[in-house]
């Protein structure tokens, strides 16, 4: 092979496999979500917060984010005529107010664990674009599961 063929294969390698990688690295980069929990969201990703724990509009980030939390007893606001649904995500200091709207998830109630994904939006509230709720009952016997085996092993 002469050395003008060689340098064009090598030149077309490098573009292809470029514009693959590229490719790849856009559909990967759509499906990466930050995982926060209320407290450090609001602490650190919002930019600050202000006297009543909600973050300020000054620096906040349109980037997809996960936040976990629990909802809050007697915060939950549910309007089935456009189908939305606003709560308190509480954290160990902080709440965050979320907005969703879609169809809630079953097992979405007040004081049950959940991940929310989506955005922060200007006015002090985070738009989720998905709901996940945890099911305490699997995790519980799965607790009791592992203190059996190590009951068994001994110490």
């Amino acid at each position: 092979m002469s050395k003008r063929k060689l340098t064009k294969v090598i030149i077309s390698v490098i573009v292809i496999g470029s514009a693959v990688g590229y490719l790849l690295y856009l559909s990967a980069e759509s499906s990466w979500a930050y995982y926060y929990s209320v407290d450090e969201f609001l602490d650190s990703y919002a930019g600050g917060t202000s006297g009543g724990g909600q973050p300020t509009s000054g620096k906040i980030n349109h980037t997809v984010v996960r936040i976990a939390g629990r909802v809050k007893g007697g915060s939950i606001r549910h309007s089935m005529n456009d189908m939305q649904l606003d709560f308190e995500l509480a954290g160990k200091k902080k709440t965050l107010a979320v907005r969703y709207s879609g169809t809630v998830p079953a097992g979405f109630e007040a004081g049950r664990e959940v991940l929310v994904e989506g955005t922060m939006q200007p006015q002090a509230t985070f738009k989720a674009d998905k709901i996940l709720t945890r099911c305490e009952s699997k995790y519980k016997a799965k607790l009791k599961e592992q203190e059996t085996v190590r009951s068994l092993l001994g110490p």
